[in-house]
């Protein structure tokens, strides 16, 4: 199907619905419905091609292609995300883009897919967007929080970051599974790259649940990155 156009109609959008429905692999979206444990309908196309259409789609008209992409199924959320941080725009588009696209946000595979595509718009712009991320991590929307939680995890375990993402991890207290999952991620990705002090971190200053924070070590003891003698120590400070 010609995906690089210079306009898309009703009908266009509704075609192309048709031809990804077409091309479901049934196997594949079975074994999807049940890890992503959603109640967002899923047509079961792999994240690897819808990568390469939402590539073709940037190439034309995709602002108008984004007016018909509802939320009825995930890939028309996953495809969502990809185009907006793939489709060159201001910064200040694309943060109002973003705000917008969170809010379809329903399963750990838009949010995740979205925040680890966001290199490209935030390149020049990554303390700006620090500071959006605020807005995130204090939304009364647990997948808000979640988007703030992977997209530091994602670009910003790094200096002069990594104590402040620390810091905003550990102040974050929702009872949304998901939300506590992502911090557990987190933890694990700064102890991969920064051990002494992610391990002070937990040691002295963590203020995480017990849940959170044992999930938080067995996520950093199922990384292959960690050395066993590690692993062994924070083993010991399980609460």
């Amino acid at each position: 199907m010609l995906l690089i156009r210079e306009h898309w109609t009703k009908s266009d959008y509704d075609a192309f619905l048709t031809y990804l429905q077409q091309s479901s692999e049934e196997s594949y979206q079975k074994f999807h419905q049940k890890i992503l444990n959603s109640k967002e309908p899923i047509i079961g196309i792999r994240l690897p091609i819808l990568r390469k259409y939402a590539k073709e789609i940037c190439k034309g008209n995709a602002k108008e292609f984004l007016k018909y992409c509802s939320k009825n199924y995930h890939e028309e959320v996953l495809l969502h995300g990809l185009i907006i941080t793939g489709l060159p725009m201001s910064y200040e588009e694309f943060q109002t883009e973003a705000d917008n696209f969170i809010q379809k946000i329903q399963s750990w595979a838009s949010c995740d897919t979205f925040c680890t595509s966001l290199k490209k718009p935030i390149r020049n712009h990554k303390q700006e967007f620090w500071n959006h991320l605020s807005l995130y991590l204090h939304s009364k929307n647990p997948w808000a929080v979640r988007v703030g939680l992977v997209a530091m995890l994602a670009n910003y375990i790094e200096e002069p970051y990594i104590d402040k993402v620390i810091s905003r991890c550990d102040k974050i207290k929702d009872d949304f599974y998901y939300v506590r999952m992502g911090q557990a991620w987190l933890i694990s990705e700064a102890c991969a790259k920064f051990p002494e002090k992610t391990i002070d971190y937990l040691r002295h200053h963590s203020t995480l649940d017990p849940w959170t924070y044992g999930k938080s070590i067995q996520k950093i003891c199922e990384s292959s990155r960690i050395p066993k003698e590690t692993k062994d120590y924070l083993k010991t400070l399980k609460k």
